[in-house]
């Protein structure tokens, strides 16, 4: 029985892979599902958290606010909860 979680039914799955993309790959997926703390904690540049904005605002058809100092202290579960409750 796997464990891994599947990107296409599951939003975290599917943030963290975005995030990792974002990234550049510095990070993987799997790391970035088990790790705890904010976006910034976890070594998420102010290019990659660009990159990821786009992605998500495209993808989710929603707005982030860069200049609101709340989505950098963003956490994958936090954002995974607004991206499931838009």
């Amino acid at each position: 029985m796997s464990t891994a979680q599947d990107p296409a039914t599951d939003p975290r799955a599917r943030l963290a892979g975005l995030i990792s993309d974002a990234m550049d790959g510095q990070l993987a997926a799997a790391d970035i599902l088990t790790a705890r703390g904010t976006l910034t904690e976890l070594g998420v540049s102010s290019l990659a958290l660009l990159r990821l904005a786009d992605t998500l605002e495209d993808e989710y058809g929603i707005e982030l606010d860069l200049a609101d100092p709340a989505f950098y202290q963003e956490s994958v579960d936090s954002l995974a909860a607004r991206l499931v409750t838009r």
